[in-house]
C-alpha cells in the first residue's frame, strides 16, 4: 500500500469508525433480529448524498421509530476534503434512541513554523476521548451524573487496525524520503444518567480521538553568517467522533445489545466509498506533489544563500587585503584608497539590499522574473514553476500566466503572444 492509499484507507476508517462493534460479535445478517427482539418488526431506511448524488449509507431501526440522517461535507485545514454522517433514531415515546454526532477536527502546533494555514483550519488544544464526552455533556445533557469512563470493548481490535496503518504510511514514507505521519487513538465510552422532558434515563458515550502526527517541511534560517536550511516540523491534528444508546434509568443494559446493533446496522455504500475515496485520491495526489515540490524549493534556496554568503565573504577577504597594500604606500595615495573603499561599501550595501529582497520574496513566496525579450521584470506568485506574459509587465492591461506544467498558453489559443518570463534574483 503506498502512502496515497494509506491516507485515503484512513479516512474512510474514520468516517466509519463509530460504528465498530461496541459490544457484541453478531454477524450483520443477525443484527435485525436482535433488534426486533426488543423493539418489533424493522425497516431500513437510506441516507442519500447530494453532493456525488448516491445514497450514502443506509440503517435498520425499529419500524415504528423516528429517523433523521444527512452527509456533511467540507473542506480540512490542510487542503483535504471529508464526509462526516450524522444522525439519531427514536422511539415514538422519545425514550429510547441511537445518535451519531458530526465528526469534528481540529489542529493543534508547538513550533510556530509548523502551524497550519488554511481558511478551514480549527485550533485547538488536544484532549482526551473523557474529556470530550464530559465536554459534549456538559452542553447536551445538562445536570447528568457521571457514573464512569473506561475503555471500549473492542479497543484492541481498533488498535491493531490503525498499527497496520502506520507500518504501511512508514514504507511508503520511506520510499519517498520523507516523514511518515504516525497515528494514536484513544477510544473510550462514558456512562451516565439525566433527566430529559420528565423522564430519568440512562446512556453510554462512545468517543473515538485519532492523533494524527502530520510533517511539514520549513525553511529555517541558523542566523548570523551561517546559512540557513530545511528541516522537517510537526503539527497534531485530531479527529473525533461520538455515538450514544439511551434507554429509561434501569434498562440501559437490557436493552443495549439492541441499541448498539442498530448502530452496527449502518452500511456505507459501495458507491459513496468509491467516490469518496476518488475525491480523495485526487486531493492526496494534489498534496504530496506539494510538499515534494516544496521540499526541492527549500534544496534550491539552501544552495542560492550558501552561494550569496560565500561570494560576502571572498569580497570581504579580498577588500582586507587591498586595505593592507594600500596602507603600505605613499601619503599621496591615501585619496585614492578612501574613494577605493567607499565603492565597495556602496556595492556590499547593494548586495546586501538584494539579498534582502530575494529573502523577502521567500518569506512571501513570490518569485522575481525578467521578460527575456524586453528586459522588463515583475514579482509574481512563486507557487508555480512557468510564468508567461502577453505585454508589457508596466501595464496594467498584461495577463501573467502561471503553471506547475509545461502548458504553453500559445498553442491553447490563436492571437497571442505569449513570452515565457525568466526567474532571476534582484
Amino acid at each position: 500500500m503506498n502512502l496515497t492509499r494509506a491516507i485515503i484507507a484512513i479516512g474512510i476508517a474514520t468516517l466509519l469508525s463509530p460504528f465498530a462493534p461496541a459490544q457484541q460479535a453478531a454477524g450483520p445478517s443477525e443484527l435485525p433480529g436482535i433488534i426486533q427482539k426488543s423493539f418489533g418488526p424493522t425497516k431500513q431506511v437510506e441516507v442519500r448524498d447530494p453532493f456525488y448524488n448516491v445514497v450514502a449509507f443506509t440503517i435498520v431501526i425499529p419500524k415504528d421509530w423516528f429517523f433523521e440522517g444527512t452527509v456533511l461535507h467540507g473542506p480540512g485545514c490542510t487542503g483535504a476534503y471529508y464526509q462526516s454522517i450524522a444522525y439519531r433514531a427514536y422511539s415514538p415515546d422519545g425514550a429510547y434512541g441511537v445518535q451519531v454526532t458530526p465528526r469534528l477536527d481540529y489542529y493543534y502546533w508547538e513550533d510556530k513554523d509548523a502551524r497550519p494555514d488554511g481558511p478551514a483550519c480549527k485550533y485547538f488544544a488536544p484532549m482526551s476521548s473523557a474529556d470530550y464526552a464530559a465536554m459534549f455533556i456538559y452542553r447536551n445533557r445538562p445536570k447528568a451524573q457521571i457514573e464512569k469512563n473506561e475503555p471500549v470493548l473492542n479497543l484492541q481490535q481498533s488498535r491493531e487496525f490503525f498499527d497496520k496503518q502506520n507500518e504501511a504510511m512508514e514504507r511508503s514514507a520511506r520510499s519517498i524520503r520523507m516523514p511518515a505521519q504516525h497515528i494514536d487513538i484513544d477510544f473510550t465510552r462514558t456512562r451516565l444518567h439525566f433527566e430529559w422532558q420528565g423522564m430519568q434515563q440512562e446512556e453510554w458515550l462512545r468517543v473515538e480521538m485519532t492523533y494524527h502526527d502530520y510533517p511539514k517541511s520549513v525553511f529555517v534560517y541558523n542566523g548570523g553568517p551561517h546559512p540557513g536550511h530545511p528541516e522537517w516540523r510537526h503539527f497534531l491534528g485530531v479527529s473525533s467522533t461520538l455515538s450514544s444508546r439511551r434507554a429509561p434509568l434501569g434498562k440501559l443494559d437490557q436493552y443495549d445489545a439492541a441499541l448498539t446493533s442498530i448502530i452496527n446496522t449502518v452500511h456505507l455504500t459501495a458507491d459513496f466509498q468509491q467516490a469518496v475515496a476518488n475525491r480523495n485520491q485526487q486531493i492526496t495526489n494534489a498534496i504530496i506533489h506539494s510538499i515534494q515540490t516544496q521540499t526541492t524549493i527549500n534544496q534550491q534556496q539552501s544552495q542560492a544563500f550558501m552561494n550569496a554568503m560565500t561570494a560576502q565573504h571572498n569580497a570581504f577577504m579580498q577588500n582586507q587585503n587591498q586595505q593592507f597594500q594600500l596602507s603600505q604606500q605613499h601619503a599621496t595615495e591615501q585619496m585614492n584608497r578612501r574613494t577605493q573603499e567607499t565603492q565597495n561599501f556602496i556595492g556590499q550595501m547593494n548586495q546586501s539590499t538584494a539579498r534582502i529582497r530575494d529573502y523577502q520574496d521567500i518569506l512571501l513566496d513570490q518569485q522575481y522574473y525578467q521578460n527575456p525579450q524586453t528586459g522588463e521584470t515583475a514579482t509574481v506568485s512563486g507557487r508555480f514553476n512557468h510564468a508567461y506574459a502577453n505585454g508589457s509587465m508596466s501595464s496594467n492591461a498584461t495577463t501573467v500566466v502561471q503553471t506547475d506544467s509545461n502548458f504553453n498558453p500559445n498553442s491553447a489559443a490563436t492571437g497571442y503572444d505569449w513570452v515565457e518570463l525568466t526567474p532571476i534574483h534582484h
